[in-house]
């Protein structure tokens, strides 16, 4: 384990990936999704796709400590459970495209993946559907398979959530509790097709610090009647890591 932390400690960018962890932590934090989408993009201009997701499997499941009580408190247990089912069910099948991908193949439906969530919540887009178990394992499912071939679950979700019948914070809590549930299965995955990367562990584990730093930054600065800002500073950031991601632009 230690040549693990050892690999982890050299990898390029070492100091750029802190800072870029710190700035996915406050957004998760106030906007209870974003980590994957403001990180991956990043992060893939340094590591190999299976050092991303990697990396985030260990922030996400211990750095999520912090929010977890307010979390649970505020959830709705009835569409995360039936969010989890659908997902266990594909997400196999996203991680097997994931490792018959090409890297820049990986980066550019990373990139695209988020822009287009974005594009889509900026337009104002609402729709009217209030979903029952059989939706909700839908969404689950459309996560579970673009989780485990891009590392990012959370726009069938939050696009499921668009309808605007939930309270911010249930849908913050939901959506939260989602990733983190999410990532625990892709760690399990991982490891049962042996492509679970250990530096790639280890070096998630030396950014929980920042990670955590930026969680608690978020979560304090968390106020539902300011939602409409945390949501213009949000897609900013989305859109500029998205945009920096892509392969276009180089190594």
């Amino acid at each position: 384990m230690m040549s693990a932390f050892e690999a982890a400690w050299g990898v390029e960018g070492f100091w750029w990936l802190v800072a870029i962890i710190g700035v996915a932590g406050l957004v998760r934090g106030f906007a209870g999704f974003g980590t994957g989408m403001v990180f991956i993009p990043l992060a893939s201009i340094f590591l190999d796709p299976l050092w991303v997701l990697a990396a985030v499997i260990a922030v996400d499941v211990a750095g999520s400590a912090p929010v977890l009580p307010r979390a649970i408190r505020d959830v709705r247990g009835r569409d995360l459970g039936w969010m989890l089912a659908g997902c266990v069910v594909t997400l196999p099948l996203g991680t097997y495209a994931l490792t018959a991908s090409d890297p820049a193949v990986f980066r550019w439906g990373v990139s695209g993946l988020a822009l287009a969530l974005v594009a889509l919540l900026i337009s104002g887009w609402r729709h009217h559907v209030e979903f029952g178990p059989r939706g909700l394992a839908g969404v689950g499912a459309a996560s579970g398979f673009l989780g485990g071939f891009v590392g990012m679950p959370g726009p069938p979700v939050v696009l499921a959530y668009l309808g605007g019948q939930y309270r911010p914070e249930r849908v913050r809590a939901t959506t939260l509790l989602f990733m983190l549930t999410f990532v625990a299965m892709l760690g399990v995955v991982f490891a049962l097709r042996g492509v679970l990367e250990w530096p790639g562990i280890a070096l998630g584990i030396l950014l929980i610090p920042s990670y955590v730093a930026g969680n608690l930054a978020g979560q304090a600065l968390f106020d539902p009647a300011r939602a409409r800002l945390y949501r213009a500073v949000a897609y900013a950031v989305f859109i500029a890591s998205a945009l920096a991601g892509l392969p276009i632009f180089g190594d």
